[in-house]
């Protein structure tokens, strides 16, 4: 049986929230654009949306290392011992744009998430690993969520690099 360490929420949401205060200070603030903030409305968390602005919906993934790689989340949770089988962002999310911090370097991979892309992306998934991330638990419940790393070179053409300077 294969063990993994756990991870709790809580914790995961302040990692994430320091991505999106980079997004707020190098991006919309830095470039005048209104925005709103709906990282705590609840039917902008159902469909994976953090920010709101008149040109689309933004989602903010606070998980770029700088090593020219991203992360695309298949699975909230795909191990059906924990809870039932549930999809991840890249299937839940209503976003028009991802964007990939480095909270090292305050970079940013802009994604539109659009037809296109999503497309690619079912064609070229399986050329990559599904991996199982460490088990998350919050208010009593547990899941285990599946990734791939995706590097940037087989994404040329779907993406952006931003980095204020």
């Amino acid at each position: 049986m294969i063990t993994y360490g756990t991870t709790q929420f809580k914790a995961d949401i302040k990692k994430g929230r320091i991505g999106e205060d980079i997004f707020i200070q190098d991006f919309l603030d830095f470039l005048n654009i209104k925005y709103k903030d709906v990282t705590g409305v609840q039917g902008f968390q159902v469909i994976d949306s953090d920010f709101l602005l008149k040109i689309g919906m933004y989602e903010i993934k606070a998980n770029y290392r700088d090593d020219k790689k991203i992360i695309i989340e298949e699975y909230t949770n795909i191990n059906e011992n924990l809870s039932p089988l549930s999809y991840g962002w890249f299937y839940k999310s209503k976003a028009d744009m991802l964007v990939f911090i480095s909270k090292d370097t305050r970079a940013m991979i802009l994604l539109p998430f659009n037809q296109a892309f999503k497309t690619f992306y079912e064609s070229v998934k399986d050329n990559y690993e599904l991996r199982r991330n460490r088990i998350s638990q919050h208010n009593g419940r547990s899941w285990q969520s599946a990734f791939r790393i995706i590097p940037l070179i087989d994404l040329s053409g779907y993406f952006a690099y931003y980095k204020k300077i």
